[in-house]
């Protein structure tokens, strides 16, 4: 796929983006990737998440996948100081799995290069 790199980068600043405006310094990303796959997994301190935004963050992020928002809307959407974009990380990836156990948000992300 064009621009697996670039995509995965993207993705990557705009969680830690999230992570920032929640709050938290101290993020920790793992990402992997294969000839088929891109792997995230990404974990901080989040000492008061708001009341509901786990179940934001859930249903943004479980968005049905979108290959055409990867070709064309991701481009256009710009870079914001203020707003991250998580509704088009939620169009570009196949699955995520949601934690927050004592003060750790951990998003562990699974992405097919079709």
């Amino acid at each position: 796929m064009k621009f697996k790199l670039e995509k995965n980068i993207r993705i990557i600043s705009e969680l830690i983006a999230y992570f920032h405006k929640l709050g938290t310094d101290d993020v920790h990303i793992d990402m992997g990737t294969d000839e088929n796959n891109s792997y995230f997994y990404i974990s901080g301190i989040v000492e008061t998440l708001p009341k509901g935004e786990l179940e934001n963050l859930n249903m943004i992020l479980n968005t049905k996948r979108q290959h055409e928002v990867e070709q064309y809307y991701w481009h256009l959407s710009g870079e914001s100081e203020y707003d991250c974009e998580l509704t088009l990380v939620g169009m570009m990836i196949d699955k995520v799995d949601i934690s927050y156990i004592g003060d750790i948000l951990t998003l562990k992300m699974f992405r097919k290069e079709n």
